[in-house]
């Protein structure tokens, strides 16, 4: 080891913040990738809804029931991903996760009737459960706790970079080929990224492309688990965290917005604004796409602006809570005729909605006690808050076709992240995994 990078290291665990390496970058983007496949498996139906409605005779409600199709299975596998996720290990998890979801869509390009496509649905949705466990593991790992915010962004926020890329793409792929092609080519794409994880990603320890100094500097400053504490906390200890769940019901109020747009946006912009397939997909790319660079930034900030002691108090609320505030704009798109303001609306919404979903996921990451119960109290926060999030691609399809107009839904959006805004601010005590509010007090 060079006197020069030991140095460095040595100071890093000081305080000092060095600049994230290129090694650690392929890292994080891996994670942004994986979150991105996921999520371009979701808006495919999303963009093609009318379609697929159309060929299956669907009506808005059970269009709306099909777009959740993934999300119940989804829910009831989070907790048992995450336990599983604990047990093997992010690196093996992650490749027969995502492996499965992948091959689940491309099956759902080549369904004849509605029910074989439910069934796909609900083996996507099943799989994609291990996404942020895998992910949560995975930063524990590689991550020092100084980029803690920047590498669980990087992790949540592919959720719009696919959003963006997945209406693009999709939108053009409909377009000039079928929605069928659509899902098998996305389905593609998860395998992809399968072959590549196979290859290059190991853990630090065993990683032949990382060098020895930045290894070293990994291990001393992450907060992986210890090898022999295999098999995470027990989900029942977890639970009477009074933060884990104002964490994850907070989460829900932005997850209902996330889930209602991921689900109707394309079909808004279609029917009440009377937008072509593509010019929707694409309207949807440049209100995600944006959310993905402000956020990134917002991000770094937080990272940049707190110490690490209030960071473990809490501190990341605060910056979480701002971020509800401009996301409420989305119950202003009702009153808005030109499509040029709704968009430069929703990118504003959509730019904070991800900023503070990432940030609260990493806000659970700094509460969580033990390092070890890191993949199971992440699975179980998006469990909860996915519970919420569920009812609403179902409640948007029942609003709209009971009164015509997309207005009320938005409305309701709005409601929800207010009510999410309260929970945060009014429930959070102590750390997580354990009864007790040991922590300090963020400063």
């Amino acid at each position: 080891m060079s006197s020069t990078h030991a140095d460095a290291s040595v100071t890093s665990v000081a305080g000092e913040r060095p600049r994230i390496s290129k090694r650690r970058v392929f890292i994080y983007a891996m994670l942004f990738a994986m979150t991105a496949v996921n999520y371009t498996d979701r808006v495919n139906l999303s963009v093609a809804g009318g379609l697929v409605s159309n060929e299956f005779g669907l009506s808005p409600a059970e269009l709306g029931w099909l777009l959740s199709a993934h999300l119940w299975p989804y829910i009831i596998c989070l907790a048992p991903a995450g336990v599983f996720v604990d047990w093997v290990g992010y690196r093996l998890a992650g490749w027969l996760a995502v492996g499965f979801w992948s091959l689940c869509t491309i099956a759902t390009g080549f369904c004849k009737t509605s029910f074989p496509f439910y069934l796909t649905r609900i083996g996507l949705g099943g799989a994609e459960a291990a996404n942020f466990p895998i992910g949560t593991q995975a930063v524990r790992a590689w991550a020092p706790r100084p980029e803690y915010g920047v590498a669980i962004a990087s992790l949540s926020l592919g959720q719009w970079f696919g959003t963006a890329f997945g209406a693009m793409f999709v939108g053009w792929v409909v377009r000039d080929f079928g929605w069928r092609a659509a899902f098998v080519l996305t389905g593609v794409l998860g395998l992809v990224w399968v072959t590549i994880w196979l290859l290059f990603v190991r853990d630090p320890q065993r990683a032949n492309w990382l060098g020895s100094d930045e290894r070293d500097y990994i291990l001393q400053t992450r907060e992986a688990r210890p090898p022999q504490q295999k098999g995470g906390a027990t989900i029942l200890r977890l639970l009477a965290s009074r933060s884990l769940w104002a964490l994850a019901l907070a989460q829900g109020g932005f997850v209902y917005e996330a889930y209602m747009l991921l689900s109707w946006l394309p079909n808004f912009l279609q029917t009440q604004h009377h937008i072509s397939i593509f010019s929707s997909g694409a309207y949807t790319a440049i209100i995600y796409g944006t959310a993905v660079l402000g956020s990134i930034l917002l991000a770094r900030l937080s990272d940049r602006i707190f110490s690490t002691a209030a960071l473990r108090g809490g501190a990341r609320k605060w910056v979480v809570a701002f971020s509800y505030l401009p996301a409420m704009l989305v119950a202003v798109v009702p009153q808005v005729d030109s499509v040029w303001v709704i968009v430069a609306l929703l990118t504003i919404s959509v730019t904070f909605l991800a900023n503070g979903i990432s940030l609260n996921t990493a806000l659970c990451n700094d509460l969580v006690v033990r390092p070890e119960d890191a993949g199971t109290a992440v699975a179980l926060f998006t469990l909860v808050a996915n519970l919420v999030g569920f009812v609403s691609p179902i409640v948007t399809g029942y609003v709209v076709q009971a009164t015509g107009n997309f207005n009320m839904a938005f409305v309701l959006t709005g409601v929800m992240l207010l009510v999410g805004v309260a929970v945060l601010l009014g429930m959070i005590k102590g750390g997580i995994g354990t009864a007790e509010p040991s922590l300090p007090p963020a400063s």
